[in-house]
């Protein structure tokens, strides 16, 4: 925004002449006096620094198809309705491996009792959603060879295996902030901080039987893996969604509970954990773009990539009600174009760039406490194919700017996150490129594997003190020189 102050032709000459007159008296000073303001005048007296807030942005969402989610050292399991994403949901799956070594079983003293999971709810554990609810979690056998495909390197957001019938399943409702040092436990079930799900009696019984045998298919590795695949853990919506997906600690094991005979008789068990952590992934589950039905939320309009790998499709916010989305482990990124910022260099006036800064703004009611903004949300450049290139630092700083979340849910309109883009519009505002509109700034969520927080990020169309603002600052001189 400028504003321009000229005066009067009449009184030019007269105000001309006593400045010459000044100048030569002043010999010394050979540079003007640095003025600041949003305003410049042509007395030619000083320079003024010019805020610009009113430069284009267009601001689009980039689709990826899907985000790496092996070895995260979470099971990230649970469903929510969003507002403005839909439905989403994630299930974790992971490989399970015999004991190292196997207890000796007589079965004149020793008698099976059951099997169950147990999941660790360790304190700070990621979790997204409303804790104040029970979740139904469902433990499911693999009904698949576990193995990579030709060609595969990892696990994706957007694999999955078949299952087969459950296991079991159990009701619990998760304490995540509470302190189990503090505290007995932190679910409702009041063991510690793990969850315990029983499972299938039978599936217990014939694997006690086995070990008691010693039969190679628990004792050969290549065989076990052929006959038990893996477990899967989803929630159970059949009878509604919980809105929580919780992350357990990527140790859960599968435990037999026997007993040992005696005088006194006392329990044992025998614990199967995960196998390799490179094949523990989380399975995300989106609808974006109408994918598995339209919701009737932005996110409907969403193009969607069609093959394996593509160029991440891009979609403005004029076609999703004018906001656009960061939630990175949902593929979910925010691109930033600048198409009339070469003009701001070519004003009569412009001498040089001093600073620019960028203030993103979520949508005032998308967040709470329960819907929580991600804490940090990087900034990085990128090009016509919207891939992330190199993290944009702040003037004078290295590394990765992530924002500086200024939260206020009493205030909502007070929340921002702040970016010093200096650097990148100083050769923003010098690239004449054929590339250059196509390029631009890229939003996305660092550590995306594990966290489910979202923004949401209004455009121009929204209120001055709602929306996306670039502010550059620029040094002016008038007339030009």
């Amino acid at each position: 925004m400028t504003i321009h102050k000229y005066l009067r032709k009449e009184l030019l000459f007269p105000i001309f002449s006593s400045l010459l007159a000044l100048f030569f008296l002043a010999g010394c000073q050979k540079q003007p006096s640095l003025l600041f303001g949003s305003s410049y005048s042509d007395e030619g007296t000083g320079a003024n620094v010019i805020q610009v807030d009113t430069s284009t942005i267009i601001m689009s969402t980039a689709l990826v198809d899907s985000t790496s989610t092996s070895g995260t050292g979470y099971l990230q399991v649970g469903s929510y309705n969003d507002d403005y994403l839909g439905n989403i949901t994630s299930r974790a799956y992971w490989q399970v491996v015999p004991p190292a070594s196997l207890p000796t079983l007589d079965p004149r003293s020793t008698t099976y009792d059951s099997i169950g999971l147990i999941l660790f709810a360790k304190t700070g554990n990621p979790y997204y959603g409303d804790t104040t609810v029970y979740q139904n979690y469902v433990v499911s056998q693999i009904d698949t060879l576990f193995q990579e495909a030709n060609g595969q390197i990892g696990w994706f957001s957007n694999d999955s295996l078949p299952l087969g019938p459950a296991l079991g399943s159990a009701s619990v409702r998760i304490f995540p902030n509470l302190n189990t040092a503090l505290a007995l436990s932190n679910t409702s079930q009041g063991t510690g901080d793990t969850v315990r799900i029983p499972m299938d009696k039978a599936l217990g019984q014939q694997l006690y039987t086995m070990i008691y045998n010693k039969s190679d298919t628990i004792t050969n590795g290549t065989k076990w893996q052929r006959w038990f695949h893996g477990l899967c853990l989803s929630p159970d919506v059949s009878s509604g969604v919980a809105n929580l997906i919780y992350g357990f600690k990527d140790s859960a094991i599968m435990r037999i509970y026997y007993r040992q005979n005696g005088v006194i008789s006392t329990g044992a068990f025998i614990d199967f954990p995960i196998g390799s952590k490179a094949f523990q992934f989380n399975n995300v589950i989106t609808h974006y773009g109408g994918n598995g039905g339209y919701q009737n939320k932005p996110v409907d309009s969403l193009l969607r990539p069609t093959q394996r790998p593509q160029i991440p499709p891009l979609t403005t916010s004029t076609h999703t009600k004018h906001v656009s989305f960061v939630q990175t482990i949902g593929g979910l990124n925010v691109k930033l174009t600048f198409p009339n910022i070469t003009s701001i260099a070519l004003r009569p006036d412009y001498i040089g760039l001093l600073r620019a800064s960028l203030i993103v703004r979520p949508v005032p009611g998308s967040f709470s406490t329960t819907w929580r903004l991600p804490p940090a949300v990087g900034i990085y450049s990128t090009d016509q194919n919207n891939t992330l290139l190199s993290p944009i630092p702040a003037l004078g700083a290295a590394g990765t700017q992530t924002g500086a979340l200024q939260l206020d849910y009493f205030h909502p309109l007070n929340t921002v996150y702040s970016y010093d883009v200096t650097a990148y519009i100083k050769a923003a505002l010098l690239n004449s490129s054929p590339t250059a509109r196509q390029s631009g700034l890229m939003l996305t969520i660092p550590s995306s594997n594990t966290a489910f927080n979202r923004l949401i990020i209004p455009d121009q169309t929204y209120p001055v003190d709602q929306r996306i603002t670039l502010n550059i600052y620029y040094i002016s001189l008038y007339p030009h020189q």
